[in-house]
């Protein structure tokens, strides 16, 4: 796939049913993929009945003045019913409207190159981006990297 094949598409809305989240605030950027492994097991032990692929919410990075990085993220399901656990959230409908949406298949090293794209759109046309991210990781392997992107606009 090439980068150049990207549609970025406006007005999008990102619906979601059934929400099981866990929101990581102030996470190590190092300890993400560890993190979110932890919340796939735990859906996978629970049993939950789940609907659809996992999605990610990026709401920003943050800097330390000691140079530590850190991410606000949420990881999530949908799920076939209302499912709760001590410090995850529920959601039964999460709605996110006026959405930039770009269709991304490729290597999971091009992927910046879909966030590239998103960023540029939005500054060629003067758009202000609330500084989150949705990502439906829609199929992860080793060779192919799929996913739906869904940045949401003032």
């Amino acid at each position: 796939m090439s980068v150049k094949n990207l549609e970025v598409v406006e007005n999008k809305t990102l619906k979601l049913l059934n929400v099981f989240s866990k929101k990581l605030e102030n996470i190590a950027v190092e300890k993400i993929d560890n993190e979110i492994q932890k919340f796939i097991n735990f859906v996978d032990v629970s049993k939950f009945q789940i609907r659809g692929p996992l999605i990610t919410k990026d709401s920003g990075t943050k800097i330390s003045e000691a140079g530590e990085i850190t991410l606000d993220y949420e990881v999530m399901v949908q799920t076939i019913n209302k499912v709760t656990a001590p410090n995850f959230e529920f959601y039964p409908e999460l709605k996110v409207p006026n959405c930039l949406y770009v269709h991304f298949d490729g290597l999971q090293e091009d992927f910046q190159y879909a966030q590239s794209k998103l960023d540029l759109y939005i500054w060629e046309n003067d758009l202000i981006a609330t500084g989150e991210q949705y990502t439906v990781h829609l199929e992860e392997t080793v060779e192919r990297f799929v996913a739906d992107v869904f940045i949401p606009l003032r």
